[in-house]
């Protein structure tokens, strides 16, 4: 009986021949052999030997230059992921789509050369969108110069062959897309996006005065209309007045808290900004931001510092928890805060700043040449090569590259009382600052390229996590001339107090006078023994409970992003 059926099974095999599995039952066997047929077409090696894809040559070399997608399930999985590659942000037409569902429905019918082209098509295609969702579309450095992230390397095949000879398609390519919870967010706002109805016709609103509550303009009916559609005013206005009611206050609060405005209730320029922007610029923008967060990183550690530059904000991380939160000020247009990704390595507190040369060229050499008191009004002392002083009346603009600009410890110096290091080839690092009313301005792109902080010395005990070293008061103390004073004081009274007890004794005694030194804010260097890493990233939209979350684009990258990705 055994050989009988081993015969039979040898018979079907060697006869097996693809078949329309639509087939009349006159042409099917008694019994389902098709698990069976799972072989390979063979192709010609010599399709690839002109080829410059060493990809696809290693893809086939692997599978001895025979057909791979011989599994439906397989074949319907890529090319369902490429079909909702706009879920991701991406583009079917970028992956063949319509091509490939075309082979896909006349399978059964293709010819074997047909089979072939289509599936070095299908691999070519999984190859690339495996490449896309892993590491992003574009290479970031290639687009920007301030722009310092490591340059992700993804193995596409091994990806691939992990898919096809595990089966299992799901895990594998779940696992190549980002990770982290706000590229998540940002597949919810796409999608969140999407179900908002198309506007037909989209009114801007042109206004050039603010509008304050409890008065009339001809622009509330538009904004009303506008709040309405974006979900902020809740019950719907059908009479559209012109006037700024109380609803409508309410309405203009919730909105500008979602874009990271003031909510006062003042339409002013920024919030007419942002009312002006359509469903599909959002769309745009969170499409921008999700290639982005292809670039970052994929595993952020368990502790570490994340900027977010246009949000204005800084959290700490450590183990998933959000330990800290601090507002900060970012580099302006004109000198960008650089994106990039760093281990904290030390905290100098008292830190004395040199002038970068950027400063130097476009800031403090212009106002020199006019009038050397810039100098003494920057608190600046200009040192030689030998580190000796040199008088700013002598200075000569021929001779200024041949100085350091140096700006001793102070409260007021441009630093303040501390600052924090990484390595970067930017020379920026995160630190404190003597312009602290910034931190009330809503818009804070003010900076020549460092991040600073709101509450730096917290954000300095955090880090340093040393209670018996280093306690926030102990820090607080370290960078604050006032009680170096009060310490001077007290060991003066000491002093004065003990020669007194001398001179009680025996009044002719002569003693000589002991004066304790002025004191002064001196530089003190801490490393940071927790592993602590930091990433200065970019990205202006998320979602939060289902409510979308924008932010002004302030180094105007995301619209120029888009197009890049769509052409």
């Amino acid at each position: 009986m055994n050989k009988f059926y081993l015969v039979l099974v040898l018979i079907v095999l060697s006869s097996c021949k693809r078949v329309n599995t639509h087939d009349s039952t006159a042409n099917a066997s008694f019994i389902d052999f098709s698990f069976l047929d799972n072989s390979g077409i063979k192709i010609d090696s010599t399709l690839f030997s002109n080829s410059k894809d060493e990809k696809i040559k290693s893809f086939y070399r692997k599978y001895h230059f025979e057909t791979v997608w011989n599994s439906k399930n397989q074949r319907d999985f890529i090319i369902k992921e490429i079909q909702n590659a706009e879920d991701e942000g991406l583009q079917e037409k970028d992956y063949n789509y319509n091509t490939l569902k075309s082979f896909e429905e006349k399978f059964d019918h293709l010819p074997d050369s047909i089979v072939i082209q289509y599936d070095i098509l299908l691999t070519k295609s999984a190859q690339k969108y495996i490449s896309h969702i892993s590491k992003g579309k574009l290479n970031p450095k290639e687009l920007y110069k301030d722009w310092d992230l490591q340059e992700k390397k993804v193995d596409v095949n091994n990806i691939l062959f992990g898919c096809i000879d595990n089966d299992d398609f799901k895990t594998v390519i779940e696992s190549c897309k980002p990770n982290h919870i706000v590229y998540k967010k940002l597949k919810k706002c796409l999608n969140i996006l999407k179900h908002f109805p198309e506007e037909k016709s989209f009114a801007l609103v042109n206004l050039k005065e603010r509008i304050l509550p409890n008065t009339k303009s001809k622009y509330i009916p538009i904004i009303k209309k506008r709040l309405m559609y974006w979900g902020d005013m809740k019950e719907r206005d059908t009479v559209l007045s012109l006037l700024y009611n109380k609803k409508t206050l309410e309405a203009v609060k919730s909105f500008q808290a979602r874009h990271g405005l003031k909510p006062d209730g003042v339409i002013g320029r920024s919030t007419i900004d942002a009312l002006n922007f359509s469903r599909n610029q959002r769309i745009e923008q969170v499409v921008a931001n999700m290639e982005r967060w292809r670039w970052f990183a994929r595993d952020f550690s368990n502790h570490y510092l994340l900027v977010n530059i246009p949000d204005y904000s800084i959290v700490a991380v450590k183990n998933n928890d959000t330990t800290q939160y601090q507002r900060i000020v970012v580099g302006k247009d004109t000198r960008k805060t650089p994106i990039l990704d760093s281990k904290i390595t030390n905290i100098n507190l008292n830190p004395n700043w040199t002038v970068p040369p950027t400063i130097l060229k476009e800031d403090i050499y212009p106002e020199a040449i006019k009038s050397k008191g810039v100098f003494k009004k920057k608190g600046l002392v200009i040192l030689d090569v030998k580190n000796n002083e040199v008088d700013p009346n002598t200075w000569k603009l021929e001779d200024a590259n041949k100085y350091k600009y140096v700006q001793n410890p102070s409260r007021n110096n441009s630093l303040g009382s501390m600052k924090i290091n990484f390595p970067n080839k930017y020379s920026v690092y995160l630190h404190d600052t003597n312009h602290r009313n910034f931190f009330s301005l809503n818009f804070r792109s003010l900076s020549s390229g460092c991040v600073r902080l709101e509450k730096p010395l917290e954000m300095a005990s955090y880090i340093l996590n040393d209670s018996l070293k280093w306690s926030l008061q102990k820090i607080k103390d370290t960078t604050d001339i006032n009680h170096y004073y009060f310490l001077q004081k007290k060991k003066q009274f000491e002093i004065d107090k003990k020669n007194a007890k001398l001179l009680a004794k025996n009044p002719k005694l002569v003693i000589e006078k002991k004066v304790v030194p002025k004191p002064e804010l001196k530089t003190i260097v801490i490393k940071v023994t927790d592993d602590i890493q930091i990433h200065q990233l970019y990205w202006t939209a998320w979602e939060t409970k289902g409510i979308l979350h924008f932010r002004e684009d302030i180094y105007c990258l995301d619209s120029d992003l888009f197009s890049k990705l769509r052409y």
